[in-house]
């Protein structure tokens, strides 16, 4: 019944695809012109006049707009808005015009709906502070927006500019483009403009030819670079101060809790250097697999058993059972078996035992660090100061991110207004910067310090040998293995995370018995390959359980219709 409504849901919704994408594909327009007048004012102001007409197709459209960006301007004034020729009032409703103040200034039209038809709209505005000042008097202006989901077909940009002002050379358009001089106004034309393709107005002028000051824009931002030139060494300075000194003290705090251990190298070791149970040795050693060591080693015991089951559509489950038994448990693997198993549940999916376990690892984890205590190999001293390691590391990098975003801010505050306070701010995100660099080796070594005595230390060398061993075993590197070894250190292997490398070397090897724990499905007749696969899974499952960090032009904005 499910597969039938799903087949009869993917068909609607295909049809209903189908029968969209011709009417949405049908809706388009484009303009067949976007010309502009900018006209220059004597006090370095312009009253711009811009033009565009739409060739709407198919649909209905019942808006058009227009953004005008104010970056580097003193501002943008709107004066008035037509459409077809017909001045437009401001307002929300069809026949009006809606202005938005802002940066960008938004002005939209509004008609009732209309398709298959070309209208022409009209905005003007006062845009001020356009001159910019130095070498020459210079207006950079982004005439068509960079913003534009439609194609223009022509475009005329028109200068005019006051009679005392000097051009030093003919004004350019970003592209190719036509130019001509009609009674004073420079005409220059282009076409063929793509989607979101702008097109920017370049005129340079004798200096001082149109006004004598700069506009607030440039002068502020010409004190803003200027002060942030002056504090960019301050902070600089600062940041190496931090990690200088910063780094001294952790050199010194690394060289003090050093330990003297006179640890000789790992010694490749072909026998348990104990006899101790696998998940003590996996917390000793610092693996993430050591709770699959526990399985493996209770399953040996008549405790657990592995059982292959029939999955969906001919799969493969492997089924984790818990047997009735009145064999000893150590705490860690009572808290293991309570972590998996709920109060009468007596077999999971193997899949869930990453989830279950990550859920309440305390049960499984805790008890075996206290018997590395008991066994004199776990420092609870070192453990207390490996936690107050990692939260110092965490609070510095929390600290020195906060304040440095902190800095940024009141630092654009404070140059766009008053530069009194630049050089402490400036210190102060240089301060913060390199105490977030020095925390990134703090958590790094607060990571790396072994909580393990002396003592633990040593047993750690030695069954990292036998783990060498193991390794060479799985690669094939170890002469005459006797079949007998698969089961007897399999556990082991599923501690080091080597467990699908062991089985698949004694598959190869051939003539080994599966053990007598594992059942495999009715007619499957032992095949070692599903021992593969359960090892596999373990391999993969304690790592999901193991995760227990001026050069821009003015104007522009966008444009478009709907």
């Amino acid at each position: 019944m499910t597969k039938k409504l799903a087949l009869s849901m993917f068909i609607v919704l295909l049809i209903t695809l189908i029968i969209a994408s011709p009417a949405a594909a049908a809706k388009s327009y484009y303009a067949e012109r976007f010309d502009v007048q900018v006209d220059l004012q004597e006090n370095g102001s312009a009253i711009v006049t811009e033009t565009v007409e739409f060739r709407f197709v198919g649909g209905d459209f019942t808006f058009a707009f227009r953004e005008i960006s104010t970056t580097e301007t003193d501002g943008v004034t709107f004066l008035n808005a037509s459409m077809d020729g017909v001045p437009m009032s401001q307002g929300t409703q069809a026949g009006q015009v809606e202005v938005e103040l802002g940066n960008p200034l938004k002005v939209t039209w509004r008609f009732p709906p209309t398709s298959d038809a070309a209208h022409v709209f009209t905005v003007r505005y006062q845009a001020d502070g356009l001159i910019r000042k130095g070498a020459a008097d210079m207006l950079i202006w982004r005439a068509i927006p960079e913003v534009h989901d439609y194609s223009i077909t022509n475009s005329t940009i028109t200068l005019t500019h006051p009679s005392k002002a000097t051009l030093l050379e003919a004004p350019t358009l970003s592209r190719n483009f036509e130019s001509s001089l009609i009674e004073n106004r420079i005409i220059l034309s282009s076409s063929g403009l793509a989607n979101d393709e702008d097109l920017i107005l370049t005129a340079r002028f004798a200096p001082d030819s149109i006004t004598q000051a700069a506009p607030q824009w440039q002068a502020q931002k010409e004190l803003s670079d200027a002060a942030a030139s002056r504090a960019l060494p301050v902070g600089f300075m600062a940041a190496i101060a931090t990690l200088v000194l910063g780094g001294f003290g952790l050199f010194n705090y690394i060289r003090n809790n050093a330990r003297e251990l006179n640890l000789s190298s790992v010694v490749i070791n072909a026998n348990p250097p104990a006899d101790i149970s696998p998940a003590l040795i996996g917390k000793l050693t610092g693996q993430q697999h050591n709770f699959m060591g526990a399985i493996f080693d209770l399953a040996k015991r008549d405790i657990l058993e592995v059982r292959e089951e029939k999955g969906f559509l001919g799969t493969k489950n492997h089924v984790l059972a818990r047997k009735e038994s009145a064999s000893f448990l150590k705490p860690h693997e009572q808290g293991l078996l309570n972590a998996l198993f709920k109060p009468d549940e007596m077999q999971i999916n193997m899949n869930e035992i990453a989830t279950r376990l990550g859920t309440k690892s305390k049960l499984f984890d805790e008890p075996l660090e206290q018997e590395l205590i008991q066994r004199g190999w776990f420092d609870l001293e070192r453990k207390q100061k490996q936690a107050s390691l990692l939260i110092t590391g965490f609070l510095i990098m929390i600290i020195a991110l906060a304040l440095f975003i902190i800095s940024m801010i009141f630092g654009g505050i404070t140059v766009a207004g008053n530069t009194k306070w630049i050089m402490l701010i400036a210190a102060a995100a240089g301060i913060s910067a390199g105490a977030f660099v020095l925390s990134i080796p703090l958590l790094i070594y607060a990571g790396t310090f072994s909580l393990l005595t002396p003592a633990g230390e040593e047993q750690s060398m030695r069954w990292k040998g036998f783990s060498e061993y193991l390794k060479q075993v799985s690669k094939g590197k170890e002469p005459a293995i006797s079949p007998d070894v698969f089961e007897r250190y399999l556990a082991y292997a599923a501690v080091f995370g080597l467990g699908a490398h062991w089985a698949k070397y004694f598959q190869q090897l051939g003539g080994v018995p599966l053990p007598i724990w594992f059942h495999t499905m009715a007619g499957s007749d032992g095949d070692f390959g599903a021992m593969v696969a359960v090892m596999s899974a373990s391999d993969s499952a304690g790592a999901s359980a193991g995760g227990d960090g001026g050069g821009g032009a003015s104007g522009g904005g966008s444009s478009g219709a709907g």
